[in-house]
Formats: C-alpha cells, sequence, structure tokens
C-alpha cells in the first residue's frame, strides 16, 4: 500500500493482517464477527510509530502507536467495531477507514483501564468527516509518543492546539461540559412544562445553579488554550 500519510520510511509496516488473526487472539462474540466478516474487506497495518522508528522518546503506558488502514464495502460501517479492537488490543491505534476513493481518520482516545496494562478504556471517539484519499493529512508533531499520540487526537477531533494540560484532561473536561449542558437543557425543559409557580421556582434555582457550572467548566476549558 503507499505511503498515503508520507511518515518515514522507517515506520512503514504494510502487511495484510488476516481478520482471522482478531477472532484467534481476542474474546470475538457472533455480533462482533459478523461484523469483520459483512463490514470489511481487509486490514493493513501500514505504519507502526515507536522509539526507534521515529527516533523519539516512548514511556512504560506507550511503547508504539499503530496505524491500521480498514477497507469498508460501505461507508457508514458501524464503530463499534473500531472500540472493540482498541480496547484489546495493546497499543494505542489510529484507524484510516476508506471506502471507494474517500478516507476518513478515526481514534478512540484511551488509557489504561488498570496497572496490569492488559485492556484499555475508551474515554472519547473522534473522527474526521470523510475527504479523498489524496486530502488525508496526519502530521507526526512531538518528542514523545505521547506527545505525537495527544496531536493525533486534536488534529483529528478539532480540538486544535493547547497551551496546557494533557490530553486527558482537555478530553475529560469537554466530557464534564457535554453532560452538565444535557443536564441543563433538561432542566429549562422540565421547568418550562412545571404548571405550579412555587415548583418553577424551585427549578430556577436548580437551572441557576447548572449554568453556572457549566461557566466555571467552561471557564476550566478555557484556561487551557481550547
Amino acid at each position: 500500500m503507499d505511503n498515503i500519510l508520507h511518515y518515514p520510511q522507517s515506520t512503514i509496516v504494510g502487511r495484510v493482517v488476516p481478520k482471522t488473526m482478531f477472532y484467534k487472539f481476542m474474546e470475538v462474540n457472533p455480533r462482533m464477527k459478523s461484523r469483520f466478516v459483512n463490514d470489511v474487506v481487509n486490514i493493513t497495518w501500514l505504519y507502526m510509530l515507536s522509539a526507534s522508528s521515529l527516533n523519539v522518546t516512548d514511556t512504560e503506558e506507550m511503547k508504539e502507536i499503530e496505524v491500521f488502514v480498514v477497507n469498508l464495502k460501505l461507508p457508514d460501517c458501524p464503530t463499534d467495531l473500531f472500540s472493540f479492537i482498541d480496547t484489546n488490543m495493546p497499543h494505542h491505534i489510529v484507524f484510516v477507514l476508506m471506502h471507494d476513493n474517500s478516507a476518513m481518520l478515526l481514534i478512540n482516545y484511551k488509557d489504561w483501564a488498570d496497572d496490569t496494562h492488559t485492556k484499555f478504556r475508551i474515554r472519547q471517539a473522534f473522527a474526521s468527516p470523510w475527504m479523498s484519499i489524496a486530502d488525508l493529512e496526519l502530521t507526526v508533531q512531538g518528542q514523545s509518543l505521547p506527545r505525537i499520540y495527544d496531536n493525533f487526537v486534536a488534529q483529528v477531533s478539532g480540538i486544535g492546539e493547547h497551551k496546557a494540560g494533557s490530553m486527558a484532561d482537555i478530553v475529560d473536561l469537554k466530557n464534564q461540559i457535554a453532560k452538565a449542558e444535557a443536564e441543563l437543557k433538561s432542566l429549562e425543559k422540565k421547568m418550562r412544562k412545571e404548571p405550579q409557580l412555587d415548583k418553577q421556582l424551585q427549578m430556577n434555582k436548580q437551572v441557576k445553579a447548572k449554568r453556572q457550572n457549566v461557566s466555571e467548566l467552561r471557564k476550566r476549558l478555557e484556561g487551557l488554550g481550547i
């Protein structure tokens, strides 16, 4: 396969991974197996980004970043398949999903679920829009694998550059804000529908408190340079 992201030659693996390999080493249930069979044409392990292949530093938590190119039978393949792979594989992953002459980037921001470093916990999934393969871009930025990975997340998610704090802090704050905004919207809706004035006034206090909470979370996010 072509060097579609224009990474150094030292990072290229270019090896097709048989779908049966996932069946063999992961606890694949019938529903997930059908995803591999019905939705995926093939999977190519295109790049391995490591301390040696990029001349950067690594950590105990992050030794490699793999880039898999997944050719899809249809462009609307459910992303739970890639969450499943990402949770069970022992390395951080970037997926390049391809269909016909279009491609998109998918990255599941994750960390280790425990100290044994055997299974990941996905914090949030980020995907780019579909684009032509020629327009596909994911720049390697940073002198360590964790920094490179954070910058991958920043590029795919649209979060962009940040002045301080880790990507984990940023993702957590964005999740907190989304949850608080959903709760605020629900409270406002209930208050509008409440026929009793005394209950409306009581709920209005809750609405004000939740608005303040959202405002404080947004200020914290702005403090990280977002």
